[in-house]
């Protein structure tokens, strides 16, 4: 089940729209091709979504036969350029459902795409001074971070300590009073496939934090999740220099096609994981 998690400007018509939805995923426990009947549906509800927007802003139809993608232009300056992104990969999705092949069922393949359009739903209705907000505040965040971008550090949280040799803020929400963002932290590897016979790559380590302090040292946090506090220390002892040389060496001598793979699965997970900060961290 996908609950649709919406923020208060979102209009009450799309929320109950989106409870069809909710009532289809229920239906796919006993017969599952519905899930594909949901995903169906919750795309139509963005194109309505959109022509809600612009009968919002005034803005007309003149010929009638304006693509989506048309219509988002014409909506552009009133949301966020990340509904673009968002959208984007919605649409591969989409396009399939658009011109489906017999047979073809993608079912539980595409959960988190539920995740994503209620993402683009609420990010649609989002005021464009809280967008400007949370934007504006990810590139001071960055900006902050970019000592934290290459170096050593060991990061500390639920009794573990482990080498990571980059940090950096995908996403920044802000909620209420709570200032929310999400960070991607790469470990130093102590395995990389070579080949392409034996694939077994390894996410970075990811947090959804707040009260978020960047010091000279490294930074503090409060996981979202377990509530617990995170610590990132630099440091510079020869067996840590040590290990981050036989990890680079690692991907250096990795097959060119491996790490192709390898950056690619990054991309796609990275992503995934910025839409699940959105869904559970920034919506009612």
């Amino acid at each position: 089940m996908v609950r649709g998690k919406f923020h208060d400007q979102v209009p009450k018509e799309i929320i109950k729209e989106y409870e069809q939805v909710e009532r289809l995923l229920c239906y796919s426990y006993y017969c599952y091709p519905l899930i594909d009947e949901a995903f169906s549906k919750v795309t139509r509800i963005f194109e309505s979504a959109v022509n809600l927007k612009l009968k919002e802003h005034r803005i007309e139809n003149k010929s009638g036969y304006d693509s989506l993608n048309e219509k988002l232009k014409k909506i552009e300056k009133f949301t966020s350029p990340e509904i673009y992104n968002f959208w984007n990969h919605a649409r591969k999705v989409r396009n399939i459902f658009a011109h489906p092949k017999p047979g073809r069922l993608m079912g539980i393949t595409i959960f988190s795409s539920f995740l994503l359009m209620i993402n683009i739903l609420n990010t649609l209705f989002l005021d464009k001074t809280d967008i400007e907000f949370n934007e504006n505040s990810l590139i001071d965040l960055k900006d902050q971070a970019k000592k934290l971008e290459t170096g050593l550090f060991i990061l500390e949280f639920d009794s573990k300590r482990i080498l990571v040799w980059s940090i950096l803020p995908y996403s920044f929400f802000k909620y209420g009073n709570i200032l929310k963002s999400f960070w991607v932290f790469h470990p130093v590897f102590t395995y990389f496939p070579q080949t392409t016979e034996k694939l077994d790559f390894s996410l970075p380590i990811s947090f959804r934090l707040k009260n978020v302090k960047i010091h000279p040292k490294g930074l503090t946090g409060v996981n979202l999740i377990t509530g617990k506090t995170i610590n990132v220390i630099k440091t510079d002892k020869e067996e840590n220099r040590n290990s981050l040389k036989a990890h680079e060496l690692l991907i250096e001598n990795s097959g060119l096609e491996v790490k192709q793979l390898y950056w690619n699965f990054l991309e796609r997970e990275m992503f995934n994981e910025v839409v699940r900060f959105l869904y559970h961290e920034c919506w009612n």
